[in-house]
């Protein structure tokens, strides 16, 4: 529900526009048909507002007193005893409304302390019980602190009273609104100054985070590896004890039977016999038929030096080796 309802002609809509605004800013609730487009629903829109409006302000002008709509909307504040009345334009009125006060309310003093406006406030604020607004008006513009004390031990309960309020405050402490201007500014950057350390300190301990899982990590790996190389040189260990020699990991020194794959070393191992055989056989025959000489003597040597030896070493690497892996299997199964 509004507090008022202002009729006028839709051709001086700018002057409805400035005084319902000052209105506004004088915390009365004002309905005006602005921005209703004409129709069925317009009609009934008009109808509920005026019916439920506490007062209606008719702005007379020569073209809203030609208008049935402001005449019928005139006439129906008159009988509810809640017309307001101004001349925004001077002008002839109807006839029936003459008995009502009407006076003119030149452009622009809307919201001034112009005698017609604070005539129209004062009727105004005794139909919404609010019999400060004129006064208010007034000492706005020529009040003091003891007139603004005067008015809000009179209306305490108009809501513009905390308004009031403020322009004591402003009156008695002129400089505390610059003060708490001031303070806040501070607060405001010491909040912000304080946000960007939380910001840098959050970030340090993400970063310090990171660190610390690289570091666990890292000491995780290295000790993998630890723990792998130590089984390494248990599984050598084990090798070495089974297989009755000594194994140097750290000087290279491997035997060929333990360097080369099992198939490449048997490959070896056959083809040095070969060797041995397809080179010595001949030598050890004219040596046994009588018929040999110091040569076969010499190559049947070189053949057991140079062929015999490293393939009877390397085949028993093998069978040695082939022996030794069952038990190092179980071995290790039992340990697991």
């Amino acid at each position: 529900m509004a507090d008022v309802f202002i009729s006028y002609s839709r051709t001086d809509r700018d002057r409805c526009t400035a005084i319902r605004t000052a209105l506004s800013e004088l915390k009365v609730d004002v309905w005006s048909d602005v921005g209703i487009a004409p129709g069925s629903a317009f009609d009934r829109e008009i109808e509920k507002q005026i019916g439920t409006a506490e007062a209606l302000l008719v702005l007379w002008s020569p073209h809203s007193t030609q208008s049935d709509w402001v005449r019928n909307e005139a006439r129906t504040g008159k009988v509810r005893d809640r017309l307001i009345a101004v001349q925004i334009v001077p002008c002839e009125l109807p006839l029936e409304f003459h008995s009502i006060q009407s006076d003119l309310l030149p452009i622009g003093t809307e919201g001034t302390a112009q005698p017609t406006w604070l005539n129209l406030l004062s009727r105004l604020g005794d139909i919404l019980d609010r019999p400060g607004l004129a006064e208010y008006t007034r000492l706005r513009s020529e009040g003091d602190l003891d007139g603004w004390k005067h008015w809000l031990r009179r209306y305490a309960s108009d809501p513009l009273a905390a308004d009031v309020i403020d322009r004591i405050v402003d009156y008695a402490m002129p400089d505390m609104r610059k003060q708490l201007a001031g303070e806040r500014s501070k607060r405001t950057t010491l909040e912000a100054a304080i946000a960007e350390h939380t910001d840098s300190a959050s970030a340090q301990s993400a970063e310090i985070a990171t660190s610390a899982r690289e570091l666990v990590r890292v000491r995780t790996e290295l000790e993998e590896a630890r723990t792998s190389r130590r089984q390494a040189e248990a599984e050598l260990e084990r090798f070495r004890i089974a297989s009755g020699g000594k194994v140097d990991v750290s000087a290279g020194e491997v035997g060929i039977g333990i360097m080369l794959m099992d198939r490449q070393a048997k490959y070896v191992a056959l083809l040095l016999w070969a060797f041995a055989i397809t080179f010595g056989w001949e030598n050890l025959s004219r040596l046994f038929d009588g018929r040999g000489g110091l040569g076969d003597v010499f190559w049947l040597a070189f053949t057991v030096i140079a062929l015999c030896m490293p393939a009877a070493l390397l085949t028993g690497k093998l069978v040695r080796k082939r022996l030794v892996m069952p038990q190092l299997e179980s071995q290790k199964e039992s340990e697991d």
